[in-house]
């Protein structure tokens, strides 16, 4: 007899057709936009009854929102947190590992993490806010502080717009370039909170933030 968390036949077999569901899912909105993807096209990549689409997730939307989902806490768990590492060289490495990410993951950066986000992905934006918030966690910033939040969203949609450019460029700089450029925004971010809020004292992070 299995135990109380010991998953019966039945429930394996659902969670097994909610992965399946869910990496069809992933492929179709990493290569269509989302109002091009169609919920019979995802039950047949997923070998599944359509309407087990529905039992699993409720709508085209609740599905998308958890391939978002699984994606943002991919990329989440990419923040260097370790303390014993200096801040300068755990920001950086954080900031390689996500580029890295990108490129690993071209599709899913350019067609989901990427793109303007539209009103069916708003529970990515939780994701993205903690995102944030484990930044100024690492820099030992309050982001409900109102000068931290408008910059360091300011420096997210700037480092946004590096990662596309060197996804898409042509003759894209080297990785690590483009490491030291997000560094170099994010100081600059720091400051701009200080102009917003001269009671900050930023200059101590700035400092360790440039020590490689």
């Amino acid at each position: 007899m299995p135990s109380a968390t010991t998953p019966t036949r039945r429930q394996a077999a659902a969670a097994l057709t909610r992965e399946k569901v869910l990496a069809a899912a992933r492929e179709q909105f990493m290569t269509s936009a989302y109002e091009d993807v169609k919920v019979a096209d995802i039950a047949r990549a997923a070998g599944v009854a359509h309407g087990l689409v529905f039992h699993h997730f409720g709508s085209k939307q609740g599905l998308y929102h958890e391939v978002l989902c699984q994606i943002g806490c991919e990329v989440l768990d990419l923040h260097v947190i370790d303390p014993d590492i200096p801040l300068g060289r755990r920001v950086r490495q954080s900031h390689a590992a996500h580029l890295a990410y990108l490129a690993d993951h071209r599709d899913v950066a350019l067609n989901l993490i990427l793109r303007t986000p539209g009103p069916e992905a708003e529970k990515f934006d939780d994701i993205r806010d903690r995102g944030n918030l484990r930044l100024c966690e690492n820099l030992g910033l309050d982001y409900d502080r109102p000068a931290i939040r408008l910059v360091v969203r300011l420096y997210m949609t700037a480092a946004d717009q590096l990662a596309r450019d060197y996804l898409t460029s042509d003759h894209p700089f080297d990785a690590n370039v483009v490491v030291e450029m997000l560094m170099t925004v994010l100081t600059g971010a720091l400051r701009a909170a200080h102009t917003a809020d001269p009671e900050l004292d930023v200059e101590p992070i700035i400092r360790a933030l440039e020590i490689p």
